[in-house]
C-alpha cells in the first residue's frame, strides 16, 4: 500500500538554523516514523534511510542527478527564490557549464569518472602520501611555537586544498582557490538568496576565467596531471539520440571540463576541511579517545570512519525524480527534488547503533555513505582519506593537550547541506 510523502516534522526541515546547525534531532524523527521519504517543501522529497538510499541510488533513470536539468549547473544554488534582474544579467556573462561527473548519469558519468579515476585512484593517492606528509609538517612548523592557532586556517583548510591543487596540476593563489571552492561548493547545492547568488557567480566567474588558460595550456602540452588527463583522454559516447554530431570517441567539451574541475576542486578540499574540523572537536570533547589515537596511530581511520559516519561533512546530494515512484510505499511525483540524506543514513538506527554515540570501535562503521554510494560514490575518496589520515598522524604526533583555547565555545554553522563549525581556535603543548 502506499501513501503521499508525509511532511516534515514540524520545525524539522533543512532550512531551519537549527536543523542546520544539527540534524540529529530531525534525522531521528525521519528514522522513527516508519516514512520512506518526507515532503520537505521547496526542498523536495527528502530519503534518509539507509536502504532507501542504498536502493535508489542504483535507478539513475528513475532518480536522475542531472537535477539542474539537461542545460546543465547553474552555480545559484537551489532556492525556488526568482533570480534578480542583476543576478540574470550577471550569469549572462558566465561561460556555461555543461552536465559533468556527479551532475550527470551513466553511461557518461562513469566513462568521465574512469578518467579521474586513473589520476586519483589509490595507487597515485599512495605515491602522492610522502608530499601530504612534508605538506603537513610544514603547517605545523608555522604555528607549533605558538601554543595556539587558528585550527581550519592553519591546518584544516591549507592542506586539503594544497593537495587537490597538486594533483589538478594547478599552481597558484592557494587562499584564491580555497574561497572560490567554498563559493561553487555552495552554489551546487546550498539554499542562498539573490545577494549570496551574485556573490558566488562572481566566484564562479573568476574561477573560470582563470580555468580556462590552463586547459588551453593542457591540449597544446598535455602533463601527467589530473586536469591534463581531463582534457585529454577520449569518452565513447553510444547514444546518437542524446549526443547527435558528438555520439562517438570525442574530448570533452569545454563546458563538461569547467563542471568537471569545479566539482572536483571543492569536493577535493571543502568536505575533507570539514571532515578534519569536525574530528578534532569530537577528540577535544573526548581525550581519552585522542589518547588512545596518539598511543595506537592505526586506530585514526576508523576515527575518520565513525566522524564521517556522525557528522557527514556533506550532508546530502540531489535527484530529480523522472517519474512518479515510490520509496519504501511512499509516493514521491514526478520531477521532484530528492535530497540524499547522506548523513541521515548514518543516524540509521536498523544499521547503526546509539547513532548519536561517538565509538571509534564501532564494528560496522564502514557502512555509512557519507561518500555516497553506487555510480556516484566520491572519486576523490583516496585522497580525502590519506588527507586525513595524514593530517591526524601528523598533528598527534606533534603536539600534545590539544584543547579549546580560552574563552572559546564551538559553534556549529547553520548551513544546508554542509556540516561544519564556525571556526575552531585551539590550546596546545609542543611535544618534545
Amino acid at each position: 500500500m502506499s501513501a503521499d510523502a508525509q511532511a516534515a516534522p514540524t520545525g524539522l526541515t533543512p532550512l531551519n538554523p537549527e536543523v542546520q546547525r544539527c540534524p540529529y534531532d530531525w534525522y531521528a524523527a525521519m528514522h522513527a516514523s516508519g516514512e520512506g521519504a518526507f515532503d520537505a517543501g521547496p526542498l523536495g522529497y527528502v530519503i534518509a534511510g539507509h536502504a532507501e538510499i542504498s536502493q535508489v541510488t542504483f535507478d539513475t533513470a528513475g532518480f536522475s542527478s542531472e537535477f539542474y536539468g539537461p542545460e546543465g549547473p547553474q552555480l545559484a544554488g537551489v532556492s525556488p527564490e526568482p533570480w534578480s534582474p542583476e543576478v540574470q544579467e550577471f550569469w549572462a556573462t558566465i561561460p556555461k557549464l555543461k552536465n559533468a561527473l556527479f551532475s550527470c548519469d551513466p553511461p557518461t558519468q562513469t566513462r568521465q569518472k574512469a578518467i579521474a579515476n586513473k589520476s586519483m585512484n589509490i595507487a597515485r593517492v599512495r605515491k602522492l602520501e610522502p608530499t601530504i606528509r612534508a605538506e603537513a609538517n610544514a603547517l605545523v612548523d608555522g604555528f607549533i611555537d605558538d601554543g595556539r592557532c587558528n585550527f581550519y586556517s592553519a591546518y584544516a583548510e591549507p592542506l586539503p586544498v594544497i593537495m587537490i591543487a597538486t594533483m589538478l596540476g594547478m599552481d597558484g593563489d592557494r587562499e584564491l582557490f580555497k574561497k572560490w571552492s567554498d563559493d561553487i561548493a555552495d552554489g551546487y547545492l546550498a539554499p542562498m538568496d539573490n545577494a549570496r547568488r551574485l556573490e558566488v557567480l562572481h566566484s564562479a566567474k573568476a574561477f573560470i576565467e582563470d580555468l580556462m588558460p590552463r586547459i588551453e595550456a593542457r591540449r597544446a602540452n598535455p602533463t601527467d596531471d589530473l586536469l591534463s588527463a581531463l582534457v585529454n583522454s577520449t569518452i565513447d559516447e553510444e547514444d546518437e539520440q542524446k549526443f547527435g554530431e558528438m555520439a562517438g570517441p570525442r574530448h570533452l567539451t569545454d563546458g563538461e571540463l569547467l563542471c568537471a574541475v569545479s566539482q572536483l576542486l571543492p569536493a577535493g578540499n571543502h568536505t575533507t576541511t570539514n571532515l578534519i574540523g569536525n574530528l578534532l572537536i569530537e577528540l577535544i570533547e573526548r581525550p581519552e579517545v585522542m589518547a588512545d589515537l596518539r598511543a595506537n596511530p592505526e586506530l585514526i581511520p576508523a576515527a575518520i570512519d565513525e566522524s564521517l559516519r556522525k557528522d557527514s561533512p556533506l550532508r546530502a546530494t540531489y535527484r530529480v525524480c523522472t517519474k512518479d515512484a515510490e520509496v519504501s510505499g511512499t509516493k514521491i511525483p514526478a520531477g521532484s527534488l530528492v535530497p540524499m540524506m547522506w548523513g541521515g543514513a548514518g543516524h540509521d538506527p536498523e544499521v547503526f547503533e546509539n547513532p548519536q554515540d561517538f565509538d571509534i570501535h564501532r564494528p560496522n562503521v564502514k557502512k555509512h555513505l557519507a561518500f555516497g554510494y553506487g555510480p556516484h560514490v566520491c572519486v576523490g575518496m583516496p585522497l580525502a582519506r590519506a588527507v586525513s589520515r595524514i593530517a591526524f598522524e601528523v598533528l598527534l604526533e606533534r603536539v600534545d593537550n590539544i584543547r579549546y583555547a580560552a574563552g572559546f565555545t564551538p559553534t556549529r554553522a547553520a548551513q544546508f547541506p554542509f556540516s561544519a563549525y564556525e571556526g575552531l581556535e585551539i590550546e596546545f603543548d609542543k611535544r618534545t
